[in-house]
């Protein structure tokens, strides 16, 4: 029976898990990202720490924002406030020149 290399490997597996849990405790600020371009919003949750920035058609029309300097973000979701990193952000844009909808 081998035992010497399963240790080591078991060591690094078990560094790996606490890494990952120590991650997802890290938290940062979620600026307000209302009234930016989809670009500028982006980059913003990205120097706060927030790697996963979904946008969607404030105007429900199914558009795919496609080029983020031609799309004005109207609001967000979790709302600007400390977060988890690993927290998914949400903005709903417009594109540039269009109003955002009123809310109900």
């Amino acid at each position: 029976m081998r035992k010497g290399p399963a240790l080591p490997a078991l060591a690094v597996v078990v560094a790996l898990l606490a890494l990952s849990r120590h991650a997802g405790k890290q938290t940062a600020e979620l600026p307000d990202l209302r009234g930016m371009t989809l670009r500028a919003a982006q980059l913003t949750a990205r120097d706060a720490g927030f790697r996963r920035l979904a946008g969607t058609d404030a105007l429900d029309r199914h558009r795919i924002p496609m080029l983020g300097s031609n799309w004005r973000v109207c609001s967000q979701r979790p709302s600007p406030a400390r977060h988890s990193l690993t927290t998914p952000v949400t903005v709903r844009v417009v594109k540039t020149g269009e109003a955002c909808p009123r809310r109900p």
